[in-house]
């Protein structure tokens, strides 16, 4: 049973946090006013081409939907669920998904959605537990991880990409490998073993993990048939080729048509690893960072040019996690303080409660 004393005791950290990262916003900030050519930047946004960014648009809303597509190849295959889920009561809470995890530094979009789409299941027979999507969340996403891999590591052989980008994509290809492959082979009974869930420093930990990674062997047992795995690893290719496209199209409309599909993959590869660490609100700084540095140093395109686009390249998706999430929102008939409130409420009680077995509540 949870008290009233957790929230108080993380309102100090929170507050910490938030001034860390308010503290490195400003930093930039007085970095980039002091060295930046303003004049040269307000030149560099002069985009040659509005019909290829609206491409850019499509294509990372293209993406999402067949984000869709892959998740719910993952749900379809959990042993609960006896007839396939209606796309549609996807692909709302995905968009709303991203919009948290836009606005927000935390992952809490990826509670929010999955609380959504418990209750739009609900409402067909299809009951699920919180945990158990939220091992399908992770499910998709280690699935579309080494699919992202294979895409770079294919980009690769016939463009030039730079060391760091291949060392990066094998590591990450390797653990989620790892990953999959003891879900895919575990026994359906195995949970995790009695000596990890003991000791007063693993005791939270561990009750979290052993909920979480019993979901994510229950969402893999339905993906060791090939047809079901081909579909989601089908869809996930869809997903990064979108967003591949989407950010071509984006150099295109700078002009940039020089760097090509092969610096549009380099790109791929550093603008989602800066994605995967949250440290601020819609990844800013980070993001720029990830886009201005392999134009600037591997395609010799200057500072301003380079900042200018990785603007607006973060624009294009911004407007369809941010535009497209909210109106979402109003149709859900939720509002953006509730869900987060749930979804953060969710997040605690997933990390104090007991661990539950897959025939649970």
């Amino acid at each position: 049973m949870s008290t009233g004393t957790a929230p108080s005791r993380s309102l100090p950290r929170r507050i910490a946090w938030y001034g860390i990262r308010l503290a490195a916003v400003a930093t930039v900030a007085v970095l980039v006013v002091w060295r930046l050519d303003w004049g040269a930047l307000r030149a560099a946004f002069q985009l040659q081409s509005w019909g290829f960014v609206t491409l850019a648009i499509c294509a990372n809303a293209l993406s999402v939907l067949f984000k869709g597509v892959a998740w719910k190849g993952v749900i379809d295959a959990l042993p609960a669920v006896r007839r396939p889920v209606r796309l549609r009561r996807l692909i709302s809470p995905l968009f709303i998904g991203f919009l948290f995890n836009t606005v927000l530094a935390a992952r809490v979009g990826e509670i929010a959605k999955v609380l959504l789409v418990r209750r739009k299941l609900a409402a067909d027979d299809v009951n699920l537990r919180t945990t158990t999507l939220l091992g399908s969340v992770l499910a998709e996403n280690l699935v579309s991880t080494i699919t992202w891999v294979a895409l770079v590591l294919g980009i690769g052989l016939f463009l030039p990409l730079p060391s760091y980008a291949w060392i990066t994509a094998i590591v990450l290809g390797v653990a989620c490998l790892v990953i999959v492959v003891v879900a895919l082979l575990s026994s359906p009974g195995r949970q995790v073993p009695p000596w990890l869930r003991t000791g007063p420093l693993w005791a939270r930990a561990t009750r979290a993990f052993a909920r979480l990674w019993g979901a994510v062997r229950e969402s893999h047992l339905g993906l060791r048939e090939p047809k079901r795995m081909g579909g989601v690893v089908a869809a996930s290719l869809a997903t990064w080729g979108a967003q591949w496209a989407g950010i071509y199209c984006t150099l295109v409309a700078f002009g940039l048509e020089r760097v090509g599909w092969g610096g549009a993959g380099l790109l791929l590869v550093t603008v989602t690893l800066a994605q995967t660490f949250p440290v601020l609100p819609g990844n800013l700084v980070l993001f720029q960072a990830a886009a201005v540095v392999p134009l600037t140093a591997s395609y010799g395109v200057s500072t301003p040019d380079a900042i200018a686009f990785s603007i607006v390249l973060q624009a294009t998706e911004v407007v369809v996690g941010v535009a497209i999430g909210f109106i979402c929102l109003l149709v859900e008939g939720v509002g953006f303080r509730q869900l987060r409130a749930e979804a953060e409420e969710e997040e605690r009680h997933r990390l104090e409660g007991p661990v539950d077995t897959l025939g649970g509540a």
